[in-house]
């Protein structure tokens, strides 16, 4: 089984009304942390993806906050983590963030979440073979992303993806399953 080093997590600059998804996302910084893995994240100081980033840098971790402008203006930039790289926009942060991961972890989030998870699989799809696709895991903490899951299948039902394009993707929800997947 591969070892992944570089590990992007997507997640919420908020933390959602359910316990378990702070707690969730607490406990997989600290395994980043702790398993020599090197994490990287956008940047910001707020909400989940913070509290990832702290628990990874508080267990000896590295730590990459890719961040745009607008907020470093709104002054969210985590300056405690081990490399803080400013860009432009949106735009630009989510291609470096993808250009950066041999594996992706989506945490709970909203839009913003959804998006990024939406690039990267796209990204994929489009430019690398499936047996060469880096694995995306969902962290499924307490069925967040259950309609997510009909969603995937309902586009394989009516013939808008193809199996193989589900292969890198994996519902996981338990840390334990994430790191299984890491190697």
């Amino acid at each position: 089984m591969k070892k992944y080093t570089n590990i992007v997590v997507y997640c919420g600059s908020h933390f959602g009304n359910d316990p378990a998804f702070p707690s969730f996302s607490g406990r997989l910084g600290e395994a980043l942390g702790k398993g020599g893995f090197h994490m990287i994240y956008g940047g910001g100081t707020v909400g989940l993806m913070g509290l990832a980033a702290d628990a990874a840098m508080a267990a000896g971790g590295r730590v990459t906050g890719i961040i745009p402008q607008v907020f470093i203006e709104k002054e969210q930039a985590h300056r405690g983590i081990t490399k803080l790289i400013e860009v432009p926009d949106m735009i630009t942060r989510k291609q470096k963030m993808i250009e950066s991961g041999d594996a992706f972890i989506i945490l709970p989030g909203g839009i913003g979440t959804l998006e990024e998870l939406s690039d990267t699989f796209s990204h994929y799809r489009i430019y690398a073979a499936p047996k060469s696709r880096p694995p995306i895991l969902i962290a499924n903490i307490d069925g967040i992303y259950d309609p997510l899951k009909t969603l995937f299948q309902n586009w394989l039902d009516n013939g808008f993806i193809e199996k193989e394009d589900l292969s890198s993707i994996h519902f996981c929800s338990t840390l334990a399953e994430i790191m299984e997947v890491l190697g």
